[in-house]
């Protein structure tokens, strides 16, 4: 036998043994191996042929057939021989890669999977467009595993050696440097490499090839089956496209994964007219060896290529460089850059010193996968594939290289605001490469942050945004809900409190579907990634409770992460907080506003005072005109057309049940039930409690939850409180107030029962989702309809029909959101009383009662019957596409830095990458918000403690700059809304923000050229603090109250007595102070409550707006204290308006937000035929500024002085004069014929800040007290 018939029966020796020497194979797989075999022979003899002759003939061409006849066509045995003879002569190509197209290996855990043939297993994969953004949360697994996934499925790698450097000098071996251009689909990157780069990629291809052929591993190991095909049909010559291109030559199609052959002769020995020829064959190795799944998967090509698992995720952006290289431990400390023995070395005046102490002494090198995308870098642990560092690009960015920066000569330090890396490469030119590389994307696609721009924040103005506004949280947190909902890859979510079981649509006629807690389950339960930052309390100090908020939130699902932060003690940070309030969806949507989501936050326009949950009947005559009423919910029909989701409750939906005045409406358990006398009634709990199981008694089950109408009318009307057995009133707690008044809820049992009669002749339920209380559980019969009429169900004290068209009048069409989604397919019923809206905790006064005990969810604070609730009012915004990629940024920036403080190597919470901001895919249904088209810059105030900055002395305080330079450049108007005024005239020793100055400079420059300028200023009458404000319990809130008037009216530093004292005679014609309150009717009784002011927002000329989390003092402005996100809104859009009678471009989105505040305020948002009305155009204007604005604030701040006789008050200007106030009989007790007539002239909710409050007293905390050993600036 010939030197050649003894190498091919060696080699089908060798595959055939994979068949028959290993046991775990079957007949099939033997059978296989052997087809295999033949195949691979076969292309190997073709390969070798068209490579010494020349032609592109195929397998079954003539003169080309293979081994032992199997090619067909005119060739014979003696022709294979021939052309395997070559053998015999130096050979020129290594061919030693072949492999079949398609081959299973089986792993037991190691590096080296082992080989199987298989036959027929070589289907092609449909070709994918991208690889999703979610795969960078998938598990980690180190680099060297085969089983890591890189490229697109489905498409190939084309490859193209575009350039050439020859330097006989400097590399004798190896002289010429070859760029690679890569395309993948729509990805394209460029490689340099050296031809010994190509041998040792060679060799490890060669190497790990053999390794295959390890017979299988014993039983005892973990098998685990893999299949490696060929993601396509490859269509090709051997010659790659690049280079057919090149030669002219027409395209053929040949067998699939031609042979990669890896020319031996190194590039010293190659001439330069020969280097066009040696392009092509190492284009040619490159091309076809990608065309082999099982080595273009292997982990050296991997590196060779100089790719990774992030290279082809569409959504960061371009693929950018990336590559091993070399780190120096300890640059993730905050503040290091390395040891100089106690500041001796600080000066770097002996670098070679500095080397040696921070790189040969105490330092260590760790290899690295490190990459650059379009806006940040980092790098991977390879050894496991854990992400070990995510960078920003920022307005520190700085790369050096060389000797004085980093010792070395091929080193790279790399500086950002944030990190501080030194980097050792093995070449200076790689270093150079790379230094190169980071210059180029820092000025050029990162180029947004790396650059100065606009009062100084982190991130540019954004043209061409689409944005829209809230007013209270109602609308607000229907939005977040809709837009958590249809989150597909992550959610972001940062608050100052955050409760979980807060309800996001209300009432909740879906049971808890829309509790937040629920909704991020949900969300984590379908693979959506949540990260929650929240702020963590001193607990002494403050009763928000994160830890309980992080407990509840975690233990939904492994998907949601939350991290508290400040770690008080260990990060020295007593006074400051993180008071964004944040939700970000897909890095594309993002809410940005003064709105928690946590309890109290949800209202409306009205502003409720009371909630008490109760179901109130119809009487004769409102019976007879139900006709006319419209319906105010809509229930959803299934596709049968039948009413289930109306009764459809989840398991948090209870019972309620009326009791006596002492007790509160509770949820029975089961135990409870059993134990009951009523056995009727014992029945139909039991009947019901079988779709609501007891939760064992958990933090989250509810002794009092939101109920639809239907579910609350069984309840309150099952059993009174004379009805019920002693043993069983004795059960229930005593302590916990009620929820329904006695006398509204005489006789509902009755009307429910006839109400469901009604209901079950026109409604047909399912067998299958039929209520689980009977079909008596809903009778419309209170909403007094016949036989002919509509059903519905009306919530009176939620929305009714002409209340929703009025929001959506006044609310959606001006480009804020209040009005809740229509339904498909609805039908409709009717209900006379409401559902509960604040449940437990979340009915709240702030002054009453502070927040404790909020692991007791369901459990009220105060007692609903005599005390009302405190009425929220706040602003908000929601921004897409680029500008939102700004806010997710900023929260990835302060989630990386707690990451790295507080779990560096807690693989479960990952560093967060940003995506791109190229191609973002915003989808115009995904809000039910009006958006305008405005340009758009997020601000902050950022600093060391709450953004991890190196430097201490780094600070942002852009939302700061932004507020003075809008007040500066305004020309007609600035509009404030906020919940501190605390500013001081400059260089004053305690308070440090100018917004106070450059409302001084621009009120005085308005007055010396006498021309209109007006200062809007809504505020809240009190701080929201617990406590008496004329007791021992109110130190803090007249601490507040203190500075907000010492920067307002008292003292020489206030801004109205800095006014007079400039020759302003009456400053209120340039700037005016005011508050908001409400009333309402409790017990039949009025009462009235502040609404507390909670907006941070500022609108100039109808033009530009400021909105988000920042307060009017230094906690918030200065940058260095509180962290803060707002966003500023300047409009692209403009309609006519006015202004002193003028006309004027009005903005839309600015425009439209001030006018319906105006509306608010104002009384306007319900047209009363009775007024006259009342035009809110002309912000400037006298007859609106005084007639209107002004008038209306005095009027409604005098009848309330005379009705309830309430503080605050300019009556009160002393303590003792405030006990002698509360005295004297109001006209509430004097006349209580004359309250309605006297209430009635009450329009709107505006009233006057009282300037002259207590002005006698000293309101600073007393230095005996906890208050006054706090430091001033904690107040500030």
């Amino acid at each position: 036998m010939s030197e050649e018939g003894i190498h091919l029966f060696i080699d089908q020796m060798s595959m055939s043994e994979i068949g028959t020497s290993n046991p775990a194979l079957n007949c099939d797989d033997t059978a296989t191996a052997s087809n295999s075999t033949h195949r691979l022979e076969h292309s190997r003899g073709h390969n070798l042929a068209s490579c010494e002759d020349g032609d592109d003939r195929g397998v079954g061409g003539a003169g080309g057939g293979g081994v032992e006849g199997g090619g067909g066509g005119g060739g014979n045995h003696d022709a294979s021989l021939a052309c395997y003879s070559i053998r015999s002569e130096p050979e020129e190509y290594d061919e030693n890669l072949d492999a079949p197209d398609s081959v299973t290996y089986l792993s037991i855990g190691g590096n080296n999977p082992v080989l199987v043939i298989r036959e027929g297993d070589a289907d092609s994969v449909a070709p994918a467009s991208e690889i999703p953004y979610s795969y960078v949360y998938n598990t980690p697994v180190k680099f060297d595993s085969m089983r890591r996934h890189i490229f697109i499925p489905g498409l190939e790698i084309n490859v193209e050696i575009i350039d050439n450097e020859r330097s006989l000098t400097s590399h004798v071996l190896n002289p010429n440097l070859y760029t690679v251009k890569l395309t993948h689909g729509p990805f394209s990157w460029t490689i340099q490499k050296r031809y010994n780069h190509f041998r040792n990629l060679h060799q490890q291809l060669t190497t790990y090839r053999t390794s295959l052929h390890i017979p299988f591993p014993t039983k005892s190991h973990k098998e685990r089956r893999d299949s490696f095909r060929n993601m396509h049909t490859v269509h090709q010559t051997t010659a790659s496209p690049a280079m057919q291109q090149k030669l002219g030559k027409p395209m053929k199609k040949i067998k699939k994964s031609a042979l990669p052959r890896f020319p031996l002769k190194p590039d010293s020995l190659v001439t330069f007219d020969a280097i066009p020829q040696r392009i092509k064959q190492l284009e040619e190795y490159l091309y076809n060896l990608l065309n082999i799944s099982l080595y273009r998967n292997f982990h050296g090509t991997i590196n060779f290529l100089e790719v990774s698992h992030i290279s082809f995720i569409a959504a960061l952006g371009e693929k950018g460089k990336e590559g091993l290289i070399k780190k120096r431990t300890g640059s993730t400390r905050s503040g290091q850059s390395g040891c100089n023995f106690c500041g001796c070395l600080a000066g770097g005046c002996c670098i070679r010193c500095s080397y040696f102490c921070t790189d040969v002494l105490w330092s260590k090198w760790r290899n690295r996968w490190f990459f650059v995308k379009e806006t940040c870098f980092g790098y991977y642990r390879p050894k496991d594939g854990v992400l070990r560092c995510v960078v920003l690009f920022d307005q520190g960015f700085d790369v050096s290289s060389g000797m004085y920066s980093t010792g070395m000569r091929n080193g790279v330090q790399i500086a950002t605001n944030s990190r501080y890396l030194v980097i050792k490469y093995p070449t200076r030119r790689t270093a150079k490469e790379w230094m190169t590389h980071l210059k180029r994307v820092a000025n050029e696609s990162a180029r947004d942050f790396t650059l100065p721009n606009p009062h100084q924040s982190f991130a540019p103005s954004r043209p061409g945004v689409q944005a829209g506004w809230f007013v209270d949280g109602a609308g607000y947190m229907s939005a977040v809900a809709d837009a958590l909902e249809g989150a597909t890859e992550e959610i972001f979510i940062t608050d100052w409190m955050l409760s979980p079981e807060i309800y996001m649509k209300r009432p909740a006629i879906d049971g808890d579907y829309w509790r937040l807690d629920k909704i991020l389950k949900r969300k984590a339960e379908q693979g959506i990634k949540i990260f929650v930052l929240l702020f963590k309390e001193l607990d002494f100090a403050l009763g928000i409770n994160s830890y309980y908020s992080k407990q509840r939130l975690v233990e939904q699902h492994e998907n949601i992460k939350v991290l508290r932060h400040p770690d008080h003690a260990k990060a020295g940070i007593l006074f400051w907080a993180h008071h964004e309030k944040l939700v970000i969806v897909d890095q594309t949507y993002a809410f940005v506003g003064g709105i928690d989501l946590c309890y109290g936050r949800w209202d409306d326009y009205q502003h409720r005072l009371t909630d008490l949950g109760s179901i109130s009947s119809s009487t004769a005559s409102s019976a007879n005109n139900t006709t006319t009423r419209k319906p105010s919910t809509v229930v959803e029909l299934d596709e049968n057309g039948s009413v289930a989701n109306l009764l459809k409750s989840s398991k948090n939906i209870a019972i309620a049940t009326a009791m006596d005045r002492q007790t509160t409406t509770h949820r029975y358990d089961q135990s409870a039930v059993d134990g009951s006398a009523a056995s009727g009634m014992k029945r139909l709990k039991q009947k019901f409690m079988q779709k609501v199981p007891d939760e064992a008694g958990g933090a989250g089950d509810p002794p009092d939850k939101l109920l639809i109408a239907a579910a609350q009318a069984l309840g309150s009307g099952v059993a009174g409180a004379d009805q019920q057995p002693p043993e069983e009133r004795d059960s229930l707690p005593e302590n916990i107030k009620q929820n329904t008044p006695e006398m509204e809820r005489r006789n509902i049992m009755g009307k429910i029962k006839d109400m469901g009669r009604d209901l079950r002749n026109r409604i047909t339920l399912s067998d299958a989702q039929e209520p689980p209380y009977g079909s008596d559980a809903l009778s419309p019969n209170g909403g007094g309809t016949g036989s002919g009429a509509k059903s519905n169900v009306s919530s009176p004290g939620y929305l009714s029909e002409e209340e929703r068209r009025k929001q959506q009048m006044y609310g959606a069409s001006d480009g804020g959101i209040l009005s809740p989604q229509p339904f498909k397919n609805a039908v409709v019923f009717e209900l006379d009383g409401q559902a509960k809206l604040w449940i437990g905790k979340d009915y709240i006064n702030f002054i009453i009662k502070d927040f404790t005990n909020l692991d007791m969810p369901y459990a009220d604070l105060v007692d609903r019957t005599t005390t009302v609730r405190m009425p929220w009012h706040d602003v908000a915004t929601v921004v897409l596409g680029q500008a939102a990629r700004d806010v997710a940024r900023h929260f990835i920036e302060r989630w990386n830095a707690v990451k790295l403080e507080k779990c560096r190597d807690n693989a479960n919470y990952p560093y967060l990458l940003p995506k791109s901001y190229k191609d973002i895919r915003i989808d115009s249904k995904f809000l039910n918000v009006p958006l305008h088209h405005v340009t758009c810059q997020v601000l902050r105030s950022a600093s060391s403690w709450n953004c991890g900055f190196i430097e201490p002395d780094h600070v942002e305080q852009s939302i700061h700059e932004a507020y003075v330079q809008t007040i500066s450049k305004a020309q007609h108007y600035v509009y404030i809304e906020n919940q501190f005024f605390i500013s001081l005239e400059l260089g004053n020793s305690v308070v440090k923000n100018q917004i106070s100055e450059y409302l001084f400079k621009r009120i005085v420059r308005a007055h010396r050229e006498k021309k209109v300028f007006r200062v809007y200023v809504v505020m809240p009458l009190l701080p929201g603090f617990e406590g008496d404000v004329g007791g021992a319990t109110g130190i803090s809130l007249r601490a507040i109250t203190h500075w907000n008037y010492a920067s307002i009216s008292r003292g020489k530093s206030s801004l109205l007595s800095r006014l007079r004292a400039a020759g302003i005679e009456n400053p209120f014609e340039y700037i005016s102070f005011h508050s908001l309150r409400t009333n309402s009717t409790l017990n039949g009784l009025p009462v009235t409550e502040l609404i507390y002011v909670h907006s941070k927002l500022l609108i100039a000329d109808d033009k530009v707006v400021i909105c988000g989390s920042a307060n009017i003092n230094d906690r918030s402005l200065l940058g260095k204290r509180d962290s803060e996100v707002c966003v500023m809104i300047t409009d692209e859009s403009f309609e006519e308006g006015r202004m002193n009678g003028e006309s004027y471009p009005c903005g839309i989105f600015a425009g439209k937000l001030r006018k319906f505040l105006f509306r608010e305020h104002l009384g306007l948002l319900e047209p009363d035929p009775k007024r006259t009305s009342i035009d809110v155009t002309d912000p400037v204007i006298h007859s609106f500024w005084n007639d209107i604005w002004r008038r209306t604030s005095r009027r409604n701040t005098l009848i309330y002085d005379e009705v309830f006789r309430c503080i605050p008050s300019d009556n009160v200007q002393s303590f003792a004069m405030m006990k002698k106030f509360l005295e004297d009989k109001s006209l509430l007790q004097s006349n209580p014929e004359g309250i309605q007539q006297a209430i009635s002239r009450i329009e709107g909710n505006l009233v006057d800040l009282p300037l002259k409050f207590l002005c006698n007293e000293i309101l600073t905390p007393p230095g005996t007290s906890k208050e006054g050993i706090m430091p001033t600036y904690m107040w500030t």
